[in-house]
């Protein structure tokens, strides 16, 4: 409980904080709006922000779903196979040091200006991470546990299933939780692009109106949604790899 009432009271003290600076400095509304322009700007156009935040939650668990399934087999394609591990793995780190928001506008030439597009992007930005996080994973483990199965006559499957997947799952859910993040940004970069629709799309929209209290409330709503997204895999986390040191750490604070 501590650990959540800490950053619970951090949050409320810096809010009264920057309340009470705005006062006193008397900064105009549209440079740093006070908070309660925020909240007023949040419940005024409530179903609006609903709407958009929706397309944004959409495109970006979408393109994290395809990376994730993509992702892991490609990773475990490149830790049995040599030939790949040698040829695509290469070219996999190649790209994943590229600026992905340099693939936008091609992606939008590509596939089109709807939906896809920007879950092309999210995919992108969050496939890299899942990729080289789970095949670190899945070949750090110790040798003499491979020794021990195969003197015991076990199969690569099953090597694979008792032996290289349990040690890979820290790895991969270190992967996830990075992917996750960065997916939720790759769709607000595709949606500054091209798009009609969206938190990006919205925030656009803010700034040219100067509403600078609904481009805050989008911050804010996006920090919220990557929030939830890296706690539900932490829960998870918990549930299927207790015995990663992450997981006893946390829970070994309480």
């Amino acid at each position: 409980m501590k650990n959540l009432a800490e950053p619970l009271i951090f949050f409320l003290a810096l809010l009264a904080l920057w309340e009470l600076l705005v006062e006193i400095i008397k900064v105009p509304t549209f440079i740093l709006p006070p908070p309660r322009d925020l909240y007023t700007a949040f419940v005024d156009k409530f179903y609006i922000l609903y709407k958009h935040a929706l397309i944004t939650f959409l495109e970006a668990v979408g393109g994290f779903a395809l990376s994730f399934i993509l992702g892991v087999g490609f990773a475990i394609s490149v830790v049995y196979s040599r030939h790949l591990h040698n040829t695509l793995y290469p070219l996999i780190v190649i790209l994943y040091a590229m600026p992905k928001s340099a693939f936008a506008p091609l992606m939008v030439i590509w596939i089109g200006y709807g939906l896809f597009s920007k879950m092309a992007i999210a995919f992108l930005v969050a496939f890299f991470p899942i990729v080289v996080n789970t095949v670190l994973g899945l070949k750090e483990v110790e040798p003499e546990l491979l020794d021990l199965a195969r003197i015991n006559k076990g199969s690569q499957f099953d090597i694979f299933r008792k032996i290289r997947l349990p040690n890979s799952l820290p790895y991969m859910f270190a992967g996830v939780k990075v992917a996750l993040v960065l997916s939720v940004t790759g769709a607000i970069v595709a949606e500054f692009v091209a798009a009609n629709e969206g938190l990006g799309y919205l925030i656009l929209q803010a700034n040219y109106s100067l509403d600078t209290a609904l481009a805050l409330v989008i911050l804010l709503i996006l920090a919220l949604l990557s929030l939830t997204l890296f706690m539900g895999v932490e829960i998870l986390q918990r549930k299927m790899a207790p015995w990663s040191a992450e997981v006893r750490q946390i829970e070994g604070s309480f």
